[in-house]
């Protein structure tokens, strides 16, 4: 049985969408597939299939799954065979850059009936928007969030002792930098960025555990708004980048800018923020030593809470009506034919071992 990594490959955030989809396989890859069709066409359900016959086969998989529903998949990665697939439709657009080389467009629209289609034009057309409005109200919410938080960092800065902190982060860089180096052949993106938690219309999903698993050395960064969490991951991550390391950034969820948690392959290290890997052995990193705890923000979090809530309450109401629309999708399609095109797909995989 292979190992199986969970991540998100965009995120709704305070700036709308953002996607690092093209960060989901390097371009040094024997094939991209990526998949186009309709909502409810299958694509989800064939790189589940397929992911899960390359981990019954031993292989390593890579699930990227959907911030708009985390029971959906956008993507996925056989590491072992350089091997993805990926949802090429809106909104994260992916075209072929070599094709036939190195990615190959699998049509799954081939398999609509269009005639019957045209049945439910007035369904699909109101469905449609409903999702459209619903995620203009999410994303204002996320939007609002941010100066509120931003409002929360300032007055949390002018109570830190960042001359602390500064020299904390040089011990910590030593520390983690004096480690022998793993020799390896790494292949693949030198920095990649991606997401190990969302938010969706389920709530908060993190992964980050799955990323966690089975890495030797872990480090759990703590610290409140303010404290400069990010900007020491960005520093680890700097130092990583000039010693030529590999190394993998996962984002935070609302804003995308800042970082989260940080994996340096070549020395088999996280740093993460996310609670999750208390589950393991950790070392702390306590960044709340260095701030004066004499303030108040209860409030302010308080109304973060609730717009961030308020957004997520949107995401739902834009899932229900793509399910609506799958629901129509579903009764015109030939899924006959896309089990054939899966299992086509899987023998052509196969040919790469």
């Amino acid at each position: 049985m292979g190992n199986i990594r969970r991540v998100f490959p965009g995120g709704n955030t305070s700036v709308g969408f953002f996607s690092y989809h093209d960060n989901i396989i390097d371009i040094d890859r024997n094939m991209l597939y990526i998949l186009k069709g309709m909502p409810g066409g299958g694509k989800s359900s064939l790189m589940r299939d397929i992911g899960n016959k390359a981990i019954q086969s031993g292989y390593n998989v890579e699930f990227h799954h959907c911030p708009s529903d985390p029971d959906s998949i956008d993507g996925l990665v056989i590491d072992e065979l350089k091997i993805g697939l990926v949802d090429g439709t809106a909104p994260h657009i992916i075209d072929p850059i070599f094709p036939g080389l190195t990615d190959t467009i699998v049509n799954l629209g081939q398999f609509i009936d269009v005639e019957l289609l045209k049945l439910y034009k007035t369904e699909i057309f109101a469905a449609k928007k409903q999702n459209k409005d619903a995620y203009r109200r999410a994303f204002n919410y996320f939007k609002s969030s941010k100066p509120l938080y931003d409002e929360i960092e300032e007055t949390n800065k002018t109570k830190v002792d960042f001359y602390g902190i500064n020299k904390l982060t040089k011990n910590v860089i030593d520390r983690i930098f004096s480690k022998e180096p793993i020799t390896s052949s790494l292949v693949g993106f030198k920095k990649r960025n991606l997401f190990t938690s969302a938010y969706t219309p389920d709530g908060f999903v993190d992964y980050t555990s799955t990323i966690i698993d089975g890495i030797k050395d872990r480090y759990y960064l703590n610290g409140e708004i303010g404290t400069g969490k990010s900007t020491f991951l960005s520093r680890i991550a700097d130092e990583a980048i000039f010693r030529n390391y590999h190394i993998e950034i996962f984002n935070n969820p609302l804003i995308p800018l800042k970082i989260d948690s940080l994996y340096i392959k070549e020395l088999d290290t996280i740093i993460s923020t996310s609670k999750g890997i208390k589950n393991y052995i950790y070392t702390t990193i306590d960044l709340d030593e260095y701030i004066n705890r004499e303030h108040d923000y209860f409030e302010d979090l308080q109304i973060f809470d609730t717009l961030v809530n308020r957004g997520i309450e949107n995401l739902s109401g834009a899932k229900e009506a793509h399910s609506r629309l799958e629901t129509v999708y579903k009764k015109c399609i030939n899924y006959k034919g896309i089990d054939e095109i899966k299992e086509k797909l899987w023998k052509d995989i196969l040919a790469f071992e």
